[in-house]
């Protein structure tokens, strides 16, 4: 399976990706998705979102992409500081006129042919706490501590992966044991295995 800004003839797009920030998310499922099968099918991530929405907000933008690009199937990952249950059900009752909804990370929402992937990153705040779960995992070095600063570990995992010569997260999760990347990113490799059998 494979991550692409763009989609080639030859690949199955098999879910339209979409986050609420930054391409930190991009890199780190272009990883994980290298260790699946499903060589022609794609995660279709678009350099510049279409949805300008962040959190759960991204939601409100998945009819205007379905109607633009004709996608039914979405991915949408978002940080856990930027969600709330509450408003989850509150946002999909404003955004669709009906929808199911399996309430449990990784979420599954359908409405009509829709069909989302929700998945909350971070134990308490980002996705960077599932990279230092796995260099734990893999080095046996604990980067979180009680941390709830989001740039402090930011900085810890970088100055990490620079003095063991890894270079970058891409590279850290490539090297990494397959098992310690499920028990790491459990919610995101769920679904990847999903989309992997659709």
């Amino acid at each position: 399976m494979k991550v692409a800004e763009q989609r080639s003839s030859k690949e199955q797009v098999i879910a339209f990706v979409i986050t609420g920030d930054g391409r930190t998310e991009q890199k780190i499922l272009s990883a994980i998705a290298e260790k699946y099968n499903g060589k022609h099918k794609l995660l279709l991530f678009p350099k510049s979102s279409i949805s300008k929405k962040t959190g759960l907000g991204t939601l409100k933008s998945v009819n205007v992409i379905h109607k633009l690009t004709e996608h039914s199937r979405f991915l949408i990952l978002i940080d856990r500081e930027h969600f709330d249950r509450h408003k989850l059900k509150r946002v999909l009752s404003e955004t669709f006129k009906t929808y199911t909804l399996i309430d449990e990370n990784p979420y599954v929402i359908t409405s009509g042919n829709i069909e989302i992937y929700l998945v909350i990153l971070g134990e308490r705040i980002a996705v960077e706490e599932h990279i230092a779960a796995l260099i734990e995992l893999e080095f046996g070095m604990d980067l979180r501590g009680d941390m709830d600063d989001i740039k402090e570990l930011k900085s810890k995992i970088m100055t990490f992966i620079r003095t063991m010569g890894i270079k970058n997260y891409r590279n850290l999760i490539r090297n990494a044991n397959i098992e310690n990347v499920e028990k790491s990113f459990q919610p995101l490799v769920e679904v990847l295995k999903l989309l992997e059998k659709s």
